[in-house]
């Protein structure tokens, strides 16, 4: 065996390996003591790119879950809204349906009237002020199409929701829808031609017109629709469906308060009202040629006949926008659980890919500890073996001596 003095291929061995290891230890500790495996590319570039790539998973998952409960929040505020407002209606129904005495006084009807239109208003002004933070969401600043929601962590992953329009020219607007879906009334109706003698193809809104044409003795339906609906309605809106989506429209709540509060007599005929009791034949059953007496007034039969409608007018109505509320309700119910629903799928998600991200990038304290152990053995070894090797020159002096 050859020996050296300039060459200590031992040392130089031990070198290398104390290094090694001592660059191992070096990572074990900065694995160990960041609870990750991979602190830079360079321990696991593959890995690294899949576990940035569930990282951003997660994130947008996490953000994805607020999102959704704001939505919710948005949907519970005006859920809890139209909850009043359903609340409201339900005692203007009660009212109307008060009033269907005909034993009331005036002042008894004036109460009625003034409760009856104080709600209304009400209604409108909760419609009004029902905000999030800063954004409307029970009026015509409310977006149609519903709020959109960033429910899910990629493109393409929204709900919306849909709060809806409670002012009551809205509502009555989705009577109309209702009515129209229901193949009650026909669609695409020009309201603008509709005549004295048409009223039944408004429906409900129909309804309330000629009850407000009996009990002002009124027979020009355009005046009468814009007394109730606002200036130029008949000719502005086009078709019903526009109630609700044209915010120059709003029920005239005292005109519209008329129908509760008049007490009908026989003196609220005129000549020109059989076209308009011709019209709302079918909804008061009485016949055009009688329904003006010679005398010129209404006789009490027909009297009671037209409060009866008048009555019914009002109780429709109330339900019908009863009803409008509740299909709103409804369908912010849906949506809200639609929403927790997806809350609680990202939550899931979240752990699931929490998971499959610490297989890929966290330490494995057990198998990491053990290869430290490991290679502290091997370093303090390494070390021994070290110095022994930088010994082996000292053999050359001895064949000197």
């Amino acid at each position: 065996m050859a020996l050296f003095v300039n060459t200590n291929v031992a040392s130089l061995s031990g070198q290398k390996n104390l290094m090694d290891v001592t660059a191992r230890m070096n990572s074990s500790f900065e694995k160990l003591s960041s609870g990750s495996r991979i602190n830079s590319a360079r321990d696991d570039a593959a890995g690294l790119q899949i576990s940035d790539r569930l990282t951003t998973q997660i994130t947008g998952l996490n953000q994805a879950s607020r999102n959704a409960n704001d939505g919710i929040s948005i949907a519970q505020i005006a859920e809890g809204a139209l909850g009043e407002i359903t609340n409201n209606i339900q005692r203007m129904r009660q009212l109307a349906v008060q009033g269907g005495n005909r034993t009331l006084s005036d002042d008894d009807r004036s109460a009625l009237g003034e409760e009856f239109s104080k709600l209304a208003n009400v209604n409108n002004d909760i419609a009004d002020r029902t905000a999030y933070g800063t954004l409307k969401i029970l009026n015509y600043d409310a977006n149609s199409a519903g709020f959109q929601v960033q429910s899910g962590a990629f493109s393409g992953e929204q709900d919306t929701v849909t709060t809806g329009n409670a002012k009551l020219a809205s509502l009555f607007g989705q009577i109309a829808k209702n009515e129209i879906e229901a193949g009650t009334i026909a669609g695409g109706i020009d309201i603008s031609l509709i005549s004295a003698e048409a009223l039944s193809a408004l429906g409900t809104i129909g309804e309330i017109t000629a009850a407000y044409m009996i009990q002002e003795g009124q027979s020009d339906v355009g005046v009468a629709i814009d007394a109730i609906f606002g200036a130029d309605f008949a000719a502005q809106a086009g078709k019903l469906s526009t109630m609700g989506e044209n915010s120059a429209f709003a029920v005239d709540v005292d005109e519209l308060t008329k129908i509760l509060t008049t007490t009908l007599t026989a003196d609220h005929a005129t000549a020109d009202m059989s076209a308009v009791l011709t019209g709302t034949g079918s909804f008061v059953g009485v016949a055009a040629a009688t329904a003006i007496d010679s005398d010129g007034g209404y006789s009490d039969a027909q009297l009671n006949t037209l409060h009866g409608f008048m009555t019914d007018t009002l109780l429709d109505a109330m339900s019908g926008l009863v009803t409008s509320v509740d299909k709103q309700r409804a369908k912010l119910g849906a949506e809200q659980n639609g929403l927790t629903s997806m809350v609680r799928n990202n939550t899931t998600a979240v752990v699931n890919v929490s998971d499959s991200r610490a297989r890929i990038q966290d330490t494995d304290f057990a198998a990491e500890t053990a290869e430290l152990t490991r290679n502290q053995i091997i370093q303090q070894a390494s070390t021994t073996i070290l110095s022994q090797a930088n010994q082996l020159p000292q053999t050359a002096l001895s064949l000197l001596r």
